[in-house]
């Protein structure tokens, strides 16, 4: 079966972090990207694409089950990579946190994500990745929190003299 619906070219899934990302608890980003590039070991960065015109890319976590998947990376030389770049456009860029606040980041020129693991290409064989994004996953209860409010009643002291009429 796997002749008929599989494919001939391996996969390769990439899980990608990012320390500041982890920090401020962000669930998901969606930016403009205009450039992507890979650093091997030895820091030298190697450009893949350019993203000319590009809308925002929603970048979600593992959690939310998406990726993306690049074939890009078969332009890349030989050798062990450790981390992905992404180079930014001055508007379109935001974040959002775990508890559903979004966040403008257009400050941001560019972004670094860590390969867990790193990544090596090896001569005439450099497989098509998944890029997965290992963000905090939102915090579900955020949407239950107005209706349990609504359940709990008001946790506010009333003055006593206000109690006492009508009883």
């Amino acid at each position: 079966m796997e002749g008929w619906y599989g494919s001939n070219t391996k996969e390769v899934e990439l899980i990608l972090k990012n320390e500041a990302a982890t920090t401020l608890n962000v669930s998901e980003m969606s930016l403009n990207i205009t450039k992507f590039s890979a650093i091997d070991e030895q820091c030298n960065e190697y450009f893949i694409m350019d993203f000319p015109g590009q809308n925002p890319v929603s970048l979600k976590g593992i959690a939310s089950g998406n990726f993306l998947r690049s074939k890009s990376v078969l332009s890349l030389p030989k050798g062990k990579y450790i981390a992905l770049r992404f180079y930014m456009a001055g508007w379109g860029n935001q974040f959002t946190y775990h508890d559903g606040v979004t966040e403008s980041a257009n400050s941001f020129q560019r972004l670094d994500f860590q390969i867990e693991g790193g990544f090596t290409v090896e001569d005439g064989h450099a497989p098509e990745v998944k890029l997965w994004f290992d963000f905090v996953p939102y915090q579900w209860k955020r949407h239950f929190k107005p209706l349990s409010d609504l359940f709990k009643g008001s946790k506010s002291q009333k003055p006593r003299l206000a109690n006492s009429f009508g009883n």
